[in-house]
């Protein structure tokens, strides 16, 4: 005996990417708390959880100059002759804060198309609220 699990997918068309989303502000924590190198994973997330996801098109340029920007600061590191031990030692306070605005503005774009889509808990309430008139209703007629 097979039972098909339910999918509970959003009606409103939210692209609900909570990888991309948490993603984009773990990139500039890593970057101030001198983790650069460790930023890589959460780049290369958004940038993957960006591609993949056909409604998360809007946020793809805005991924992708996040990875240019973090790719920028980690070659340099790596074609110098003599580089420093670790990349947060390496990088440049500008190239440093070229990232982290790169990251939050991804972050706030995904905040962005969320509320363009209209998801909320207003809209929850109004769903519930309307099944129980209708309930009501059909209470009445039958009574």
């Amino acid at each position: 005996m097979f039972t098909r699990t339910p999918r509970h997918d959003r009606a409103d068309g939210y692209p609900a990417a909570r990888s991309v989303l948490i993603s984009a502000w773990a990139v500039p924590v890593l970057i101030i708390g001198q983790f650069a190198m460790v930023a890589v994973i959460p780049v290369v997330i958004a940038l993957i959880g960006t591609l993949r996801d056909a409604r998360l098109r809007p946020l793809r340029w805005l991924a992708a100059a996040l990875a240019v920007a973090y790719a920028v600061p980690l070659a340099i590191w790596r074609l110098r002759s003599e580089p420093a031990q670790s990349l947060s030692k390496d990088i440049s306070p500008f190239l440093a804060a070229l990232v982290v605005v790169a990251a939050v503005v991804l972050a706030v774009a995904h905040h962005l198309l969320r509320r363009r889509y209209g998801t909320g808990s207003n809209d929850d309430a109004a769903a519930v609220q309307s099944e129980t008139n209708t309930s009501d209703a059909r209470a009445g007629e039958l009574g």
